[in-house]
């Protein structure tokens, strides 16, 4: 997905709330908060994706603030409360008519924990919300077939506490070879592999990791090796906006699993703000 003059905004305000976050300094917060407009409007948008201006806008906080993880107690407290939740979601698809269609809608639901576009949701509303809720784009199905057929599995990741609810999704796709792709440093409250041991996905899935935005986190989730590596997989399961906007335009059997929380994606997929999405790439 192209980046739109709508997302400027959006970054600016991450800034501020992650430098707030990084240091209770204002001085910093606002040495922090002009650097980072005025890398922006130094930075051209042709060709860029949102992750491109994202990863620059949180490599500043990281070097202003010299926090290298502003979201860690964040990411703490959702990774806990998810994890007091996981029986009652075990019990969700046990008792459910049709396990796959439940476990997949759990982390559909455990999308909202994402403070990329804010940081106001209620989990425990969100799950029956979205258990009773239809598709907005249901290619669903197909994914069903997909996964029934597949051997290799690609599932990437996205936020801190979320990774639970993607948890009770794999514990569904048995004997299958799955691996798991999480960021290889902070940024924002993406997991990464400590949230994804923390969530005990290490027990059944390979944790591979992708850039942040820094040098040796992993490659750049739209680079030519990592493409390729998606390519390989016989389904890649895609969650959340961030993964939408950067692999949209990647040739792969993709599908993406999201709950839409932004209006721009919202107009990039053509859905409602609040709409969850089953969609395949290809």
């Amino acid at each position: 997905m192209r980046i739109y003059l709508d997302c400027i905004p959006c970054f600016v305000r991450q800034a501020l709330e992650a430098s707030k976050m990084a240091t209770r300094n204002k001085n910093k917060q606002e040495k922090v908060l002009k650097k980072v407009l005025s890398e922006i409007g130094k930075t051209s948008l042709k060709n860029k994706i949102p992750s491109d201006i994202a990863h620059k806008v949180h490599r500043i906080i990281r070097k202003m603030t010299g926090n290298n993880d502003p979201y860690k107690k964040l990411k703490d407290q959702c990774n806990r409360k998810a994890l007091r939740m996981y029986p009652d979601l075990k019990q969700k698809v046990a008792g459910s008519k049709d396990r796959l269609l439940t476990a997949t809608k759990l982390a559909i639901a455990g999308n909202i924990i994402d403070f990329g576009p804010g940081s106001e949701f209620n989990l425990e509303k969100t799950i029956e919300e979205v258990l009773v809720q239809d598709f907005a784009i249901n290619h669903f199905n197909r994914l069903r077939e997909a996964l029934q057929k597949s051997e290799k599995i690609v599932y990437l990741g996205d936020n801190a506490g979320e990774i639970v609810f993607d948890r009770i999704l794999l514990e569904e796709l048995k004997d299958k070879e799955i691996t798991f792709v999480v960021k290889g440093g902070p940024i924002i409250n993406d997991a990464t592999v400590e949230d994804a041991k923390f969530a005990g996905i290490d027990k059944i899935a390979e944790i591979k990791t992708i850039s942040n935005g820094e040098p040796g986190t992993g490659p750049k989730r739209n680079s030519k090796e990592f493409t390729n590596f998606l390519k390989s997989a016989d389904v890649v399961i895609s969650k959340g906006q961030g993964n939408y906007e950067a692999l949209s335009e990647v040739n792969a059997n993709i599908f993406f699993l999201l709950k839409v929380k932004c209006p721009t994606i919202a107009g990039d997929i053509g859905v409602k703000i609040g709409g969850i999405v089953v969609k395949q790439s290809c």
